[in-house]
Parts: C-alpha cells; structure tokens; sequence
C-alpha cells in the first residue's frame, strides 16, 4: 500500500527534483535514453541523406513525364522507403535498448506535426504555390530537430539551424531554386547525423 502524501514512482520523477523544481540537465539525460533506440541504426539517416535528395531531383522530371500524380507516387515511394528502412532501424534500437513512456510521447509529438505539416502542405499546393513546399518542410523538420532532437542528442541542434536556414531561404523561389536547396539540406544533414553516428557507435 502506498504510503499517503507519496506519489507513486516513475521515470518523470527526477524532473521534479531540485531546489528549483526543473533541472535542464536532468531533462536532457531523460531524453538522451529514450532517443537511444531511435538513434541506434545509423543506416537510417544514411537511407534519408539518398532518398530525400532524390526525390527533390527527380520531382521536375517526372512531372513531365506523368504529371501531378507521378509526383504523387514519387514522393509516396520515397517516404515508403525510408520509413521502411528507419521502422527496422527502430525496432532494432527497442530490442537493444528496450522502449520508454517517453520516446512514445515523442513520436506520438513527431506523428502530430507530421500531421500538421500534411495538411499545411495541402492548403500550399490548392492555393497555387507548390514551390514553397520545400522551404516548408526544411523550417519544419528544423524545428522538430531544433526542439526536441536537441535535447536527445546535441548534433542535432547545429543540423536544425542549418535546416531553417535552408528553409528560409527556399521560401523565395525567385531567388533560388527551392528543390536544390531542399536536396542540398537534407543530403548534408541526415549524412552528417549518420556519420556522427556511425563515429559514436
């Protein structure tokens, strides 16, 4: 029986501890070990640093060919794809490092902006402006890196400025090509992650 006045223990109690109630350090190592399973395959960021380029290269080429819905089917088989080799990556990391409350909040968090960011993307392309796509995504994925991988893996911070850097500028397609920038963004940030991965591991 618990005792009165004690609430029952968990992996969110030592959050709570402190003299000032939160400490940033003990946030950060919470996150750290819940992000192990997610950052244990390097292959994944490796399979995403090639699929993510290529679809923004080949998006042009085969609208020519096959039109709005080849573009379509294009991006689905490359988010197919990398999903794939990321879901086995994950569960991989779980057998390893078992799963946690808290890196099922963030996923669950990660699949919510996902969501947000679909129907962003939506409302973009009916109202005429396709280009802004890519700048879009990058500032999104930026701040998802920024806000919650930073505090799982501090690499993930420099990426995520470069990211919204790259975002910012994709938002202005008369200025730069918008698909080159998000292919340049991308191939350098998960190929960085990966190696710093693959360095760590």
């Amino acid at each position: 029986m618990r005792a009165k006045g004690k609430t029952p223990s968990n992996e969110y109690d030592p959050v709570r501890e402190g003299p000032s109630g939160l400490d940033l350090q003990i946030v950060q190592d919470h996150f750290a070990a819940a992000a192990e399973p997610y950052l244990a395959f390097p292959w994944s960021w490796l399979a995403w640093s090639v699929l993510l380029p290529m679809g923004a290269l080949l998006t042009r080429p085969v609208e020519r060919w096959r039109g709005h819905f080849g573009v379509l089917a294009l991006w689905f088989c490359v988010v197919l794809l990398g999903g794939l080799v990321e879901g086995l990556g994950i569960s991989r990391g779980r057998r390893r490092f078992g799963g946690s409350a808290l890196g099922s909040w963030v996923m669950r968090a990660q699949g919510n902006l996902s969501l947000v960011a679909v129907m962003v993307s939506a409302a973009i392309v009916f109202q005429g402006f396709p280009m802004l796509l890519p700048g879009v995504w990058l500032l999104l994925l930026g701040h998802s890196f920024f806000a919650l991988g930073g505090l799982a893996f501090p690499p993930f911070r420099a990426y995520a400025i470069g990211y919204q850097v790259a975002g910012a500028l994709a938002l202005w397609p008369m200025l730069v090509d918008p698909l080159w920038v998000f292919a340049a963004a991308t191939f350098i940030g998960n190929l960085g992650i990966a190696i710093v991965l693959f360095r760590d591991g």
